[in-house]
């Protein structure tokens, strides 16, 4: 999986229209719905990476619904399309990617090729982070999953979030109305450093793709022999 990924998109991913939304007349919040992507719509992001020496790596990448299933879940298709950046002795990349997403928008699975060409599949458990469905501006979430790669010990995570409102957000791609959502998702890793990341997400209100994130995260415990990411932006570029 992306190392970005919440959310989303997956991160972490998901929104109607305010006409396709249901009004809630007696508190005056409106909501929104789920909605499945169109088979073979997609996405191009352009990501930058700050690491802890302050250095900023660029990274492009696409991610294509390649299957939409008759229960609303679907695939994504990620394609990094930069190559590999070697900084401070970390290897920054996005690798090709399928992905398993559920009716609800929540990854369930990704595979991959690992660094000694072998296929890995990572599983969450019950699904990967991210709101559930209707959302409305006010709602919180709280999300206990873990994830495993192959027989790797499981990795167990804690996400809290908040619907914080409704914006309209400029981006190369476009303008678009979309759904702020704010999230912190907290684990431990097999080397034994804590990490807490808190995000901040902007998914269209009628699509079901984020169109901006950024997201910050903080280390404790032992840390990387290495250079690490700190912050990251992700942005929409285009879409089709």
């Amino acid at each position: 999986m992306k190392f970005w990924k919440v959310a989303a998109a997956s991160t972490v991913p998901l929104l109607m229209t305010a006409c396709n939304g249901s009004n809630d007349s007696s508190s005056g919040s409106m909501t929104y719905d789920f909605i499945v992507p169109q088979m073979n719509s997609q996405r191009s992001y352009a990501e930058t990476i700050i690491d802890n020496s302050n250095n900023s790596i660029k990274e492009m990448y696409s991610e294509t619904v390649t299957a939409v299933n008759s229960d609303n879940s679907y695939v994504l298709l990620q394609e990094g399309t930069t190559g590999s950046n070697l900084v401070n002795g970390t290897s920054y990349s996005i690798p090709t990617e399928t992905v398993d997403v559920n009716d609800q928008g929540r990854d369930t699975s990704y595979s991959y090729t690992n660094a000694a060409g072998a296929a890995e599949t990572c599983t969450y458990s019950p699904y990967g982070p991210g709101p559930a469905y209707p959302l409305s501006v006010g709602g919180t979430w709280t999300t206990n999953y873990t994830v495993t790669c192959g027989t790797a010990t499981p990795v167990n995570h804690t996400q809290t979030g908040a619907v914080v409102d409704v914006e309209s957000v400029t981006v190369p791609a476009g303008t678009f109305t979309a759904v702020k959502l704010q999230s912190t998702d907290v684990w431990t890793d097999v080397n034994g450093t804590t990490i807490t990341q808190t995000a901040f997400n902007w998914r269209d209100v009628d699509t079901t793709f984020s169109v901006q994130r950024t997201i910050t995260r903080a280390y404790s415990g032992t840390l990387p022999t290495n250079g690490y990411e700190v912050t990251a932006q992700v942005v929409l570029q285009s879409t089709n």
